[in-house]
């Protein structure tokens, strides 16, 4: 686990999925709880090294690789987590993820392991936007919706944990096509980033950026993927297709070989994503022919 001070007391602990660790007066409050009892265990171990004593965890969203752990600290400290509504949902019935991916059904054997299924946690405060006490805490807790349906983040002093509402450049290139469940709602969570007035920022992927041309650059690189996949999408719609169909045309357009149904349902969630966003604005609708779904463009 790579450690920076962000600001004194404030820490980005970054690892495959990062957390954060704020400390006043002794205690702590963790941000996210990473992908599983490993990760959890590290975070533990660091904020113990600094003789802290966790206070509460706060989980953004609902993804397993950011509240995986969240179990293993609430069963070994009793420790307290506050997530958003409906992510916390999510948390306390994580089967919803492979749920929600697997397009409501009971999810298959590949979309059941930790990746998209974490264990079980309680939370014990459904939280909104706005001001938040814990303890010795006061913090602003921010909506990012995009990523996630009620995707939320956590603002201390001038340092903001955003979560995944933006992905270094490096995994824009690795992925292509990056998990996305509400485009239009992530696009403008974007557009909103580099104007809030925080002097750092600190993603759940990758390092912290600077306020300006750093988190601009960044929020910019994400607007222009996501608009870019969209875009193909659309155009991919010069043709009627049904779902799978287009999830394979998007795949091929960025030299994607996806070998497992968790990539593919991953990819599927996005290629959806961006559907609807162009459904809302009149661009491409979706009509049941032969018992099949197709969408196709409307010309506009």
């Amino acid at each position: 686990m790579n450690v920076t001070e962000l600001s004194p007391g404030i820490f980005h602990l970054r690892g495959g999925s990062n957390m954060g660790l704020v400390v006043r007066e002794g205690r702590g409050l963790l941000i996210d709880a990473g992908l599983d009892e490993d990760a959890a265990r590290r975070a533990l171990r660091f904020a113990e090294g600094e003789g802290v004593q966790l206070e509460a965890v706060f989980l953004t969203h609902a993804h397993a690789d950011h509240h995986g752990g969240a179990y293993l600290l609430q069963r070994r400290l009793g420790v307290p987590l506050y997530a958003p509504a409906l992510e916390a949902a999510m948390m306390e019935n994580p089967v919803m993820e492979p749920l929600f991916l697997f397009g409501g059904a009971a999810p298959i054997r590949e979309l059941r392991q930790k990746f998209t299924m974490a264990q079980p946690c309680q939370i014990a405060r459904v939280v909104d936007a706005g001001p938040l006490e814990v303890g010795p805490f006061r913090v602003e807790v921010v909506s990012l919706p995009g990523h996630a349906l009620n995707q939320m983040g956590v603002a201390v002093d001038n340092i903001l944990f955003c979560a995944d509402a933006v992905f270094p450049v490096e995994t824009l290139e690795k992925h292509k096509i990056i998990f996305c469940a509400d485009m239009d709602a992530a696009l403008e969570t974007l557009a909103r980033l580099p104007d809030m007035p925080y002097a750092r920022f600190a993603p759940g992927h990758g390092p912290a950026y600077g306020a300006g041309d750093e988190i601009g650059e960044a929020c910019a690189a994400n607007r222009a993927r996501l608009e870019e996949i969209r875009g193909r999408v659309q155009e991919a719609l010069a043709e009627p297709a049904d779902t799978d169909d287009l999830v394979g045309r998007i795949a091929d357009s960025y030299g994607l070989c996806l070998t497992t149904a968790t990539a593919y349902f991953l990819a599927r969630a996005t290629v959806l994503a961006a559907l609807s966003s162009l459904e809302r604005a009149g661009e491409v609708r979706a009509e049941v022919k032969e018992n099949r779904l197709i969408w196709q463009g409307t010309g506009r």
